[in-house]
């Protein structure tokens, strides 16, 4: 396989119709907006239950960098 078709392949692949570039970068906002809007809903009835949501958190983002992380 040559380089140009490597290159060609990779080309039609970073212009594929059927993925919404634009569409994905808005979800990934809205996501983030709504785990703060929940993080901030949830500190103002009890404090108690917004330190579990954080430790909930952070211990499964260590959870899955060890198992991304080889």
């Amino acid at each position: 396989m040559t380089i140009e078709s490597q290159f060609i392949k990779l080309i039609a692949a970073a212009e594929d119709p059927l993925i919404d570039r634009q569409g994905e970068q808005i979800i990934i906002i809205f996501v983030w907006v709504f785990l703060i809007g929940v993080a901030t809903s949830v500190g103002l009835f009890s404090r108690k239950v917004e330190y579990a949501l954080a430790v909930a958190f952070v211990s499964s983002i260590i959870a899955i960098a060890f198992f991304i992380i080889p």
